[in-house]
């Protein structure tokens, strides 16, 4: 394996688990986004269940209002004990309007209007509001929620009677519901009262034909925040009465939309809802550290109202950390798996074209890409000189101090010859005592540079002063393959050793 394709190789690993990771990523991207959107259902059906506990007071409001039944004597005793504890602060009569004198009823009555024999025949009823059936009580529901419960601000405003009842304490000297309580001829405004409330008027000609409302987003003089009204009409008599308004604040839409599963993900999370006309907004809940959005959420959850989600990239991040530490190990152990099969390779194919004896390469080394490499050389004109080498005499030394003297001699020779070339150079030893050189840019007039070097290391390396050697240079043509400059640098060598010897040499047979 060349040096190259094992940067394929690397190249090819970082792709895949790269891949890989970007596919897992996207796969848990696309779950917390299917996660906003069970956040938002979650939200959706508490307010749902809301709205049916409002329609389900006011039902029962409706019924209690229109019953037909003749006064008893124990309503009659009822209404005077009621009647009794009316109070009065400034303009402001009712009940319950500093603190709780009445035990029957828990909340405020505020009006304009001294008549308790008016009001007073209802307050048998008002308690309805406080004791509200906070599960489905249908067994044909299709609903099943049992979530978070709203503790939301309730009150009931009675067009034919001019009072506005709430399910709390309220300290009338400091705050009375004057908006509501705005009378013409001695009734209640009703349009002028709604719109404090931001209810336009298709709405609120809706809420009168016996349709549930919202109001839009608006700010409460009570709360000091901004708030959300479900509205919803109460008959006597199949003739709208009054009307049962619940205020949804910030702290319940914050607790209804929230998801026990995963705690980590609210640290990082921003709700809100956008009012569509008014593009008021209520934040209800907040990131603690806010960054950069990875996911932005949007679903309508009413005609007016818009939810936002919106989770900060760092979440993602965290989140997603187990991912991140797989694919660099993963990552890391295949480039490392993969270098030392390149190692390895690298060593079985060094040693596979190595001669054992003396370093330099072996015949194998001679191969078509070596032939490709030198006709690409020589097509971009750069020199190459082949040089062949014979030691003299190798028989006769082998005859007279043995072979393993001659083993020396080959071993001086080619490590005279692997210090006297360049790493792109080849020196090769072909077999027996018969070497071969391939030098890259390397002029005819150059070689005998390598020649000279090869004798001097040979001084210093042959200490017994055993080795000689004759040698053929031949710088290769254009057209020549390896295998024609080989046997032209033979005959070079041949005629080199018969010029020093004679016909015969010495030493062999």
């Amino acid at each position: 394996m060349s040096p190259n394709k094992y940067i394929s190789a690397v190249i090819i690993i970082i792709a895949c688990t790269t891949s890989i990771f970007l596919a897992l990523f996207a796969h848990e991207y696309r779950s917390l986004q299917r996660y906003m959107g069970y956040i938002a259902e979650n939200g959706k059906s508490a307010l749902f269940h809301e709205e049916f506990i409002n329609q389900d007071i006011a039902f029962r409001l409706s019924r209690a209002f229109s019953s037909t039944a003749s006064p008893s004597a124990k309503k009659t005793d009822e209404m005077t004990d009621v009647c009794k504890h009316v109070e009065s602060v400034n303009t402001i009569f009712g009940l319950n309007l500093v603190g709780k004198t009445l035990p029957a009823l828990e909340g405020t009555l505020q009006t304009h209007n001294p008549s308790c024999a008016q009001w007073g025949q209802d307050v048998s009823a008002l308690p309805i509001i406080q004791h509200a059936n906070t599960m489905i009580s249908s067994q044909y529901s299709f609903s099943n929620y049992n979530g978070y419960v709203f503790k939301n601000m309730r009150y009931y405003i009675d067009m034919a009677h001019n009072y506005i009842y709430i399910n709390q304490l309220v300290d009338t000297r400091h705050y009375k519901f004057s908006n509501w309580l705005v009378a013409d001829d001695d009734s209640i405004n009703i349009v002028r009262s709604a719109h404090t409330i931001n209810i336009d008027a298709a709405a609120l000609n809706d809420l009168m034909q016996g349709e549930n409302i919202v109001s839009h987003i608006y700010h409460d003089g009570f709360t000091e925040k901004n708030i959300i009204s479900m509205l919803t009409p109460v008959f006597r008599h199949n003739i709208v009465k009054g009307i049962l308004i619940t205020d949804i604040n910030i702290n319940d839409l914050a607790t209804s939309f929230h998801t026990l599963d995963r705690p980590l993900l609210w640290q990082f999370l921003s709700l809100y809802v956008t009012d569509n006309t008014t593009r008021d907004n209520i934040i209800f809940h907040s990131p603690y550290i806010k960054t950069v959005d990875a996911i932005n959420y949007e679903e309508p959850i009413t005609q007016y109202y818009t939810l936002h989600i919106k989770l900060d990239a760092i979440y993602l991040i965290i989140s997603n950390m187990w991912l991140v530490i797989l694919y660099v190990f993963s990552t890391w152990l295949l480039c490392r798996y993969a270098k030392q099969q390149f190692i390895r390779h690298m060593s079985l194919s060094h040693d596979n074209v190595t001669d054992a004896m003396t370093g330099l390469y072996n015949r194998k080394i001679m191969n078509a890409s070596l032939e490709l490499k030198i006709r690409t050389l020589l097509q971009k004109k750069i020199a190459v000189t082949v040089i062949s080498i014979d030691s003299d005499g190798l028989k006769k030394i082998n005859d007279t101090l043995g072979h393993h003297m001659g083993d020396k001699a080959i071993q001086s020779l080619g490590m005279a010859i692997a210090q006297s070339i360049r790493k792109s150079d080849y020196g090769i030893r072909l077999g027996g005592d018969e070497f071969s050189l391939i030098l890259i840019d390397y002029t005819l007039a150059k070689s005998w540079d390598v020649i000279a070097r090869i004798q001097e290391n040979l001084t210093t390396l042959d200490e017994e002063k055993l080795v000689a050697f004759s040698y053929g240079c031949y710088q290769l043509h254009p057209n020549d393959t390896l295998e024609t400059a080989l046997l032209k640098a033979d005959d070079l060598l041949y005629q080199h050793k018969r010029n020093k010897y004679g016909i015969q040499e010495p030493g062999k047979i």
